[in-house]
């Protein structure tokens, strides 16, 4: 297939990272420039460029060429890109099968004071939450929103509560100090909650979800009436809840 427009160095760079890839083991400079058919004065310059990036590494004491580290921070970040809805639904409408309940998956926004969902699987029960992809919540009176907070750096978090705590039901946390402290539990149990903080009656639970980085980008979260949401029934989802995350976790690139 010929490419109109190609640049022949880059196209050349690239068929040397491919030819290390297929060959998954390291290569004389020679071998390189035998199998590609490039001269060895323009493969040296080529592979140097690779070489300094990071793309090739050489080995000091063969000086042969092998694929380079940054490579595997590349297929890191491609992972991390991977679409969160369509590697999360199958996982979470397992979740809400098995507990009839509403899940969520939700990321921080605004500066991290409100939380998005990006995804949901909702109750087939006649009562249950009603929300909408798109829709957004206060982060710090919500279990998917606490959970996240509770995985920022200390400036990062400090930022997001710089905001007016509205009391939206008596149980509403609005001191700063006493949230802080809720969130260093949260982070400690790896789960999230809100116990009828934002509406009256309803009751949440979640867990984060890393990328490839280590850091918390994602929550899931199973969210449902009181009169079902009791502590032995929220005791089991907590289980399942870690274990989705963990999933959804390695699939965009997580490695513990």
């Amino acid at each position: 297939m010929k490419l109109l427009g190609k640049v022949l160095s880059v196209d050349k760079a690239l068929l040397i990272l491919k030819l290390l890839a297929e060959k998954g083991q390291e290569m004389k400079l020679t071998e390189i420039a035998d199998e590609l058919d490039i001269n060895k004065s323009t493969l040296h310059g080529l592979i140097s460029t690779l070489k300094f990036h990071g793309f090739v590494d050489q080995d000091v004491r063969t000086q042969k060429y092998g694929l380079g580290l940054y490579l595997i921070e590349l297929g890191d970040i491609a992972s991390a890109s991977l679409d969160i809805i369509q590697i999360s639904t199958p996982i979470i409408e397992e979740i809400r099968d098995r507990f009839q309940e509403t899940v969520h998956i939700a990321k921080l926004d605004n500066n991290n004071t409100d939380i998005i969902y990006v995804n949901k699987k909702e109750s087939k029960q006649s009562m249950r939450i009603h929300t909408t992809i798109g829709s957004r919540n206060p982060s710090y009176c919500t279990g998917v929103g606490k959970v996240l907070l509770a995985y920022l750096d200390e400036k990062e978090l400090d930022k997001a509560l710089q905001t007016e705590f509205k009391r939206y039901t008596i149980n509403t946390v609005t001191d700063k100090e006493e949230l802080v402290n809720t969130l260093k539990v949260y982070k400690e149990a790896g789960l999230g909650f809100d116990n009828e903080e934002y509406s009256m009656g309803l009751r949440c639970v979640a867990a984060p979800i890393f990328n490839y980085e280590g850091k918390a980008v994602y929550s899931v979260s199973i969210s449902g009436p009181t009169v079902r949401m009791t502590e032995d029934k929220m005791k089991e989802q907590t289980k399942a809840l870690k274990e989705a995350a963990a999933i959804i976790s390695k699939k965009i690139g997580y490695k513990e």
